[in-house]
């Protein structure tokens, strides 16, 4: 039988009944003889039945005995699926064949050795070697099969040879203290070659040779010597392996560093989940925390992976890597995840697990997910802003994976008179990308339809009809010129959340500057309606008028006839689209930035531009927020969760704590006053 016997069923025949219990031993065992009144031919033939289904592997036999001590066979057979659901695991066959991996370029699985090292008969469809495998779902055959293959232990055993003798640390050993010397400085200088890749993000491994041979011909005596004496024979220390194991060291040296500066201080927790080339999820994991010169930096510690999505395995996964790295999960202060209910949850998902095995961290929503959503949510109440996302990436889809088209539309662009452009992608989860794409498709619309009209002359493609009529849709056209005066103020706080030290305190500002510029843009939108000025306005909707007018001249009288384009005028689509969508993103913002945790919005009273003016109003300022970071830092912490108890003493005294704390803002203040009669005499 294979070893997939679930696509196979044995016919069973009479020999198969040999030595099996027959009809006639049930009657026996219950002290009773088989009843005369049954013919011999249907004794036989109910002897066959039954035998056969004791063959059956999930069948029952039952005997009852009736009244008339006559047995009653009772047969019930429990049908096996035939439906395999067991969920392939690739991590499993992973680590039983240390040589698997999965390429992306090759879009299935390699082994590593024999990549390197083919052996045998060069083939360009060679399993493992050259070709990438789908493993299936019963793949161990394959796998022990090219696990136990000549080619592949030669590769194996060539792999073993090939790494002791480019091992580095061996052969300087093995020479004289001066070529043990002169081999280290130059060395140390390919060191520094392969750290400038790294640090460029190259490719290490395939530029190495050449970034050596360019360093050595700008005048670095030494590594001109070592190519002048290695010229015999092959260069050392350049070789893929050679680098692989340079990249190896200068990765353990960061990482040394990196944890014995974060070993038992406080810091940031920052984690985000993606996935691999291989689509596995897992999640990236950074922290943030003061240096030994008072500079704070952010810090990658490495990826974990995730066998599930759940909070649960979330947490177990963070807290055994950070075991793993010698890291106290309690020194956490503030932690920063996206918006999904999994991360965020404050019931019992992740960011309620680390609260609890460490109660004084501060959960920090991601503002830049917040900003994205809001404009997501619209979707739900506009659905032609779906209609508008579906048709600039598809216009941008159609130029980009076909050169010919690309072609036409540059040469269009080129006869206008204008730069050859290309389209803009607009990413479907980010729509803060929706204004590059929108202005792209505004200053380049009489192009776009040019070249649709010309690829649709030729070919008579459906797909590139679909699109001409997305595009001459004046509800879409319409709905694209207000994203590019809606996005605008909307991207400028964007900007503003992306910086790498930003100080959240001002940010409710910053909000409020983005809501006010959005009320000031109703506010001129139905000024200009007002006064019948909307074509000659300073807004990028003013450019609806015109582009309205292209649609209707290449829109013949038929289609318009049926459609209702014609009834839609600028002036009716800010009234009824327009400016109840600003509203509804104005009230979005603020509800995504009203809320925070009280104790980091306390901390707004240490900004300086927070401070009054006179030192008699000092005196009062900031109670209230001392109060809250004193009660919060100051006194012990008791946590339950899921039935489990923590108890957590303070970290500060409070007497102490608010002594400081009142003293650090009359610092703040006679700082801020120095340093305006500074600017004052300058």
């Amino acid at each position: 039988m294979s070893h997939n016997s679930k696509y196979y069923v044995k016919r069973l025949t009479k020999k198969d009944s040999k030595g099996l219990t027959k009809v006639s031993d049930f009657k026996k065992s219950s002290g009773g003889d088989i009843p005369n009144n049954l013919s011999t031919s249907e004794s036989t033939s109910n002897t066959e039945s039954t035998v056969q289904t004791e063959c059956l592997p999930e069948a029952n036999v039952n005997v009852h005995v009736t009244s008339d001590e006559s047995p009653a066979l009772t047969l019930s057979v429990k049908k096996r699926s035939s439906v395999d659901r067991r969920k392939f695991n690739a991590a499993k066959y992973e680590s039983a064949f240390s040589w698997l991996y999965h390429s992306s370029v090759t879009c299935g699985y390699m082994c590593k050795y024999c990549e390197l090292f083919v052996f045998g008969a060069h083939s360009s469809c060679k399993p493992f070697v050259t070709k990438g495998v789908k493993l299936g779902t019963h793949p161990s055959r394959k796998l022990k099969k090219h696990d136990q293959s000549s080619e592949h232990k030669a590769a194996v055993q060539h792999y073993a040879l090939s790494r002791s003798n480019v091992n580095v640390y061996q052969q300087l050993k093995a020479q004289g203290e001066d070529q043990i010397q002169y081999n280290r400085e130059v060395v140390k200088k390919i060191f520094k070659c392969v750290d400038f890749l790294i640090r460029q993000k190259w490719a290490a491994t395939e530029n190495m040779a050449k970034v050596v041979k360019f360093v050595a011909g700008l005048g670095v005596k030494d590594l001109q010597q070592y190519l002048i004496q290695s010229s015999s024979h092959s260069v050392k220390y350049v070789s893929s392996s050679s680098v692989t194991q340079m990249i190896t060291c200068i990765s353990n040296l960061l990482e040394r560093q990196i944890l014995h500066d974060i070993h038992d201080k406080e810091f940031s927790f920052l984690a985000d989940e993606s996935a691999d080339l291989a689509h596995r999820s897992q999640l990236s994991i950074m922290a943030r925390f003061a240096q030994a010169d008072q500079t704070v930096k952010t810090h990658f510690l490495g990826f974990v992976q995730l066998e599930k999505g759940t909070a649960e395995a979330i947490m177990e996964a963070i807290q055994g890597f950070l075991i793993a790295k010698d890291i106290d999960i309690a020194n956490i202060r503030f932690m920063g995840f996206d918006g999904c209910n999994t991360m965020s949850g404050i019931q019992k998902d992740l960011q309620r697990r680390i609260r609890h095995v460490s109660p004084f961290a501060v959960y920090i929503n991601c503002r830049n997910h917040r900003l994205a959503l809001c404009l997501v949510h619209l979707i739900k109440q506009f659905p032609l802003l779906q209609d508008v996302d579906s048709t600039l990436l598809s216009l941008w889809k159609m130029f980009e994976f076909s050169p010919q088209k690309t072609a036409v539309f540059k040469h269009v662009q080129a006869v206008y008179g204008k730069e050859p452009l290309a389209i803009t992608r607009a990413a479907t989860t980010r729509w803060l990308s929706h204004l590059q794409a929108s202005a792209r498709f505004v200053s380049r619309y009489t192009c776009i339809l040019d070249t649709l009209d010309d690829i649709y002359a030729q070919k008579k493609e459906p797909e590139v009809y679909g699109i001409r009529l997305a595009v001459t849709d004046k509800k879409v056209v319409a709905t694209i010129l207000l994203l590019c005066d809606i996005l605008k103020p909307v991207n400028v706080l964007s900007w503003y959340l992306q910086n790498e030290n930003i100080n959240f305190t001002p940010l409710p500002q910053h909000v409020k500057t983005t809501t006010d510029q959005l009320h000031a843009l109703v506010t001129l939108y139905q000024s200009d309606m007002a006064a019948a000025n909307l074509e000659l306005s300073e807004t990028e909707f003013s450019k609806c008028h015109g582009l309205f007018r292209e649609i209707d001249d290449r829109t013949d009288l038929r289609r318009r006839m049926r459609q209702d384009n014609a009834a839609v005028t600028p002036e009716s689509f800010l009234n009824e689209t327009g400016i109840p969508l600003i509203f509804n993103l104005i009230q979005e913002v603020e509800d995504a930035f009203c809320t925070g945790a009280p104790v980091l919005t306390a901390f707004g009273f240490l900004d300086p531009q927070n401070l009054p003016d006179t030192i008699q109003e000092l005196g009062d300022y900031g109670k209230t927020e001392i109060e809250r970071i004193v009660d919060f830092y100051g006194t012990p912490k008791e946590d339950t969760l899921l039935g489990h108890t923590v108890n957590v003493p303070s970290l500060m005294d409070p007497v102490i704590l608010q002594t400081e704390l009142n003293s650090f803002k009359i610092q703040l203040f006679m700082l801020r006053l120095k340093l305006s009669q500074f600017f004052a005499c300058s």
